[in-house]
């Protein structure tokens, strides 16, 4: 498929419609004819057609065949077959086929090529799709538009300077109004904000004010035939993160091929459209957790200062056996006593049974009672007597009243164990 070139807007009344858009817009006819205006709108041509009374209007969008025959046979291979018959013109000829909603496409085969014109640029071709599978293998698959970009509700396919994107009818986030029509366009501007202030002074009165939306800033503005013509700022700029994972994106995992693979094993059960941006984040979240549980290891092996409180900073007694570190600690294994140890005694019948203290009089300064207790047997006649200790009569010469050590003795007496030390040699 060819590049999407000219987005014709078929109405019954053709004098109002080109007052709306080269008066109150600010649009330049590039053309004109009787039933014909063509605006000079940059990278893709805004046309205006006339159609008799009482036919409803329509919006059409026109790609570029090199060679129309042999595009339309290969169609027919894939399932497509032409709405009419091909209109031949002096400058082109026009085929006509329909997506699954029915809305109409024209394949264009021109006889000499279309001059740009300088502003606006006409940036993108919207199509509002309720069974948004169905087209997306329509455009994809027998039209072979390329995928130049995902995201969670649409899909926007190359085809040249402007783009046509496919829109989830069910997702009104992005697109507040132009989702409540089949086929929309967009119209771009670098400095949105000013051209809106131009608009008012015009007396156009916005459907939606410029506001800033995942894919830039927009507004919309309603034509003379009520629809809906979306007003974008420049787009924004992608981050690097997204740029570098564009770039290593494998196509196999495009929304298309998902689609195919899925209906083809199990058609009841075909993914969300952002299955892919949801797998990405899958991935994101696994790498995360591998990560803390990476650095967790890390924090308890290495040596070093720990704060206080801290695992690490916790000392480890190893036991015969152990588990390695990390490893849950089961229950202790039973020893059994080692023969010959002394078995338990158990206390015999008649000993004294435990008593418990009395309880100490509130208050840190009370005195500790003292005396006989009366709680213990004995101690009313007195203090508990002790057994008398047996007298050992000490082994040597008696010892000198006072206490001194005799004459010419060193202090302390003889040395324990053994004879009594001799004079000093001076001493001699």
């Amino acid at each position: 498929m060819g590049r999407l070139s000219i987005v014709v807007l078929f109405t019954p009344e053709l004098a109002r419609q080109r007052e709306f858009y080269e008066k109150s817009l600010g649009l330049s006819a590039a053309g004109d004819s009787e039933r014909w205006v063509q605006f000079g709108t940059r990278d893709a041509a805004l046309a205006l057609r006339a159609v008799t009374p009482g036919q409803a209007p329509r919006i059409e969008l026109g790609f570029d065949v090199p060679a129309l025959e042999a595009h339309l046979k290969l169609l027919k291979t894939r399932g497509v077959e032409p709405a009419g018959d091909v209109e031949d013109s002096a400058d082109c000829r026009i085929a006509r086929v329909k997506d699954p909603e029915g809305n109409v496409v024209q394949l264009v085969e021109r006889r000499k090529p279309t001059a740009s014109g300088a502003w606006p640029r006409l940036s993108h071709a919207i199509v509002n799709a309720q069974m948004f599978e169905a087209c997306a293998h329509f455009y994809h698959d027998a039209l072979g538009c390329k995928i130049a970009e995902e995201r969670e509700h649409w899909i926007e396919f190359d085809t040249g300077g402007s783009r046509l994107t496919l829109h989830a009818w069910r997702d009104a986030d992005g697109l507040p109004l132009s989702p409540d029509q089949r086929v929309s366009f967009a119209l771009m501007d670098d400095d949105l904000d000013k051209w809106a202030d131009e608009l008012r002074e015009r007396g156009v009165r916005f459907a939606t004010t410029p506001t800033e939306e995942e894919i830039g800033r927009m507004a919309e503005v309603e034509d003379a035939d009520g629809w809906f013509v979306v007003l974008r700022g420049p787009s924004p700029e992608v981050p690097l993160e997204e740029a570098l994972a564009a770039d290593y994106a494998d196509e196999e995992g495009t929304r298309i091929e998902q689609i195919r693979r899925t209906g083809e094993t199990e058609p009841g059960a075909r993914p969300g459209f952002g299955s892919r941006k949801l797998a990405r984040k899958k991935v994101e979240r696994v790498a995360t957790k591998g990560f803390d549980v990476m650095q967790r290891t890390r924090e308890t092996e290495r040596s070093g200062f720990s704060p206080a409180g801290s695992p690490a900073s916790r000392p480890s007694y190893p036991r015969t056996g152990e588990s390695p570190p990390g490893a849950p600690r089961g229950p202790r294994p039973f020893t059994p006593r080692p023969e010959g140890a002394r078995p338990f005694t158990p206390r015999p019948e008649g000993s004294r049974p435990f008593t418990p203290r009395p309880a100490r009089p509130q208050g840190s300064d009370a005195p500790r009672p003292s005396g006989p207790r009366p709680d213990r047997p004995g101690d009313a006649s007195g203090p508990r007597p002790y057994p008398p200790r047996p007298f050992t009569p000490r082994s040597g010469p008696p010892r000198r009243e006072g206490g001194g050590p005799r004459p010419g003795e060193r202090p302390g007496g003889p040395r324990a164990g053994g004879p009594p030390r001799g004079p000093r040699p001076e001493e001699r």
